[in-house]
């Protein structure tokens, strides 16, 4: 018989000594003010003052099961992170000291992370910048002395995406080589094209596929995100995971935002459509994107080579502001990223760039 470690979620100690809890039961294993909540704070959170008053679920066990419903997997293959960011620790934990491939550009934390964990880091640069080219057979080259490989699909900051067959047949060579593919696809629910890997992952043992909540349901400052993979690496990495570092609010507001799928189908066809638009208006004003499906695209001036500090410069002067791309490997300040916004924000984006290409 498991016992829990610490108080609260009496249901689960309940259920581990093979009893079932009264629906009046009375949690004194819990020591947190029994005068509860501040006035304060009910009148200004509503119901969510009440979720704060008692510990969340240390398993997320709704949220996960919800989420594995959805992605018809089982639920012993979910881990529930405190954003994405917690999950990538937790990975980098797991590979602590080991050989790791980050395909670049991409997202710092990969790095950060690993290094922090003293992994011996190799970086890759997949794209090749003029014509987007990307360098599949040298990166399956790349990954055959590394224990694991982060590949974040769709690319932040770049937007671009690889063929389904060339992301098979690079997790197949993966495999055989005894390689993890660590494939984060914080930015897939933004694109309309069936991109995502998890139809396969049944397939393969060697995949752990990163999901965030933050990006799609824009609920960044509560921090939620998941990772789906063989329950054998879900088991191993949970060891790593602090208790209750899911915040109850968090479980909550990720159920009811998972259950809104006519939010994502809308924001598809926004993003679509406005990314359609903007690249037609960008083009016409002198300026070059990257082959982005998602909610953000990298821009330069047509045939430039140039830092472009003094554009970043420009658009802050005048209430625009850019992502720089200093910290992304082969970009090295020579692009600019920039989110989707509503129409509005967008045009007034295009009023700055219109005015800088004419100086």
């Amino acid at each position: 018989m498991v016992l829990p470690n610490h108080g609260a979620n009496p249901h689960y100690f309940v259920n581990a000594l093979g009893l079932q809890l009264k629906e009046d039961s009375i949690d004194f294993s819990e020591n947190v003010n029994p005068l509860g909540v501040p006035k304060a704070v009910l009148q200004k959170w509503g119901e969510y003052g009440q979720t704060i008053h008692t510990y969340p679920d240390p398993y997320a066990s709704k949220l996960r099961e919800k989420i594995a419903l959805q992605n018809n997997v089982s639920i012993d293959q979910l881990l529930i992170g405190n954003g994405a960011a917690e999950l990538i620790l937790l990975i980098a934990n797991h590979f602590r000291k080991k050989k790791i491939l980050i395909v670049e550009p991409t997202f710092s934390e990969y790095r950060d992370a690993c290094l922090a964990y003293e992994c011996e880091v190799i970086r890759f640069q997949l794209f090749q910048y003029d014509n987007w080219h990307a360098n599949v057979e040298g990166l399956f080259e790349a990954m055959t002395e590394v224990d694991a490989m982060f590949l974040c699909h769709p690319n932040n900051p770049t937007g671009t995406i690889l063929d389904q067959t060339i992301l098979l047949r690079l997790i197949q060579r993966a495999n055989e080589n005894d390689v993890t593919v660590i494939i984060d696809e914080a930015f897939y629910d933004f694109s309309d094209a069936d991109i995502s890997i998890l139809p396969d992952i049944k397939d393969f043992q060697n995949v752990i596929l990163l999901r965030s909540l933050t990006k799609m349901y824009a609920i960044p400052s509560l921090r939620l995100g998941y990772l789906i993979s063989n329950s054998e690496i879900v088991n191993k990495l949970k060891k790593f995971q602090q208790p209750w570092s899911v915040n109850g609010i968090a479980q909550q507001v990720g159920l009811e935002c998972i259950s809104d799928e006519q939010h994502t189908i809308r924001t598809r066809s926004f993003i679509r459509s406005e990314r359609k638009w903007l690249y037609h208006v960008l083009s016409q004003l002198g300026y070059e994107v990257s082959p982005s499906v998602v909610n953000f695209y990298l821009l330069k001036p047509k045939g430039s080579n140039d830092d472009l500090k003094p554009l970043i410069i420009y658009l802050i002067e005048n209430g625009i502001v850019p992502r720089h791309t200093y910290n992304f490997l082969g970009l090295d300040g020579k692009y600019i990223r920039l989110a989707i916004k509503t129409r509005a924000e967008n045009d007034m984006l295009l009023n700055v760039l219109e005015r800088w290409a004419q100086q």
